[in-house]
């Protein structure tokens, strides 16, 4: 049986069992979302990161994962405590108009976004919505390089239009010391094999710097 064509560029290599019975119309919506104004990290770079995350793993259902994490920054306003909630209805409409998802899979999509709000749940997850939070985290644990840019993108996109930069310095440290307070960074043991320490050595780093 021949391969099928994946309906954007940005799917080659991703499984054909993730995005089969989606539209072309909504690889495009997903796309265009990311292209509005403010956005440093939170841009289609990060998008790409996550999709070569996404390769690696194995899921129970990659179609609800790989939908998850094409909109779950597709609504980003710098300092607006509903993006997570805008992206997962955006979702649920783009999914319904574009794609042969049923109500409950659509459902699980949106359930994933919201993740996103808090990444450390106090309840356990399911392997695939802890894989999911591992892969949008996945930037803590890389280089230090990769990481430095990750943390300059943050701070552009809140300094100075959102808040003065010594505010942004105050609750960055703030969320990085809750990030260290965690028996982990990463909710999967595969994810904590490969980047935990690096991730505890950036978010450390990053700390001491704000201390400068």
């Amino acid at each position: 049986m021949a391969t099928l064509v994946p309906p954007a560029d940005y799917l080659n290599g991703v499984p054909e069992q993730a995005w089969q019975g989606c539209q072309p119309e909504l690889f495009c919506i997903v796309q265009q979302s990311y292209e509005s104004p403010g956005r440093v990290y939170h841009a289609w770079s990060h998008i790409e990161m996550c999709l070569r995350e996404f390769n690696q793993v194995h899921f129970d259902d990659p179609r609800t994962v790989l939908m998850a994490l094409l909109f779950h920054d597709a609504v980003y306003v710098v300092g607006d405590s509903q993006n997570e909630l805008r992206s997962a209805e955006l979702a649920a409409q783009s999914l319904q108009r574009h794609s042969n998802l049923t109500a409950s899979e659509r459902d699980r999509v949106s359930q994933l976004i919201m993740l996103t709000a808090h990444h450390h749940q106090p309840t356990v997850l399911d392997g695939d919505a802890a894989a999911f939070i591992d892969i949008d985290l996945a930037v803590l644990g890389s280089d230090w390089a990769t990481y430095q840019a990750y943390a300059l993108g943050v701070a552009r996109e809140f300094c100075p239009s959102v808040v003065p930069r010594a505010l942004f310095r105050t609750g960055r440290r703030r969320f990085l010391q809750g990030l260290l307070s965690q028996p982990f960074v990463f909710l999967t043991p595969n994810q904590r094999e490969r980047c935990e320490a690096a991730a505890r050595g950036n978010v450390q780093r990053e700390m001491d710097e704000l201390l400068v």
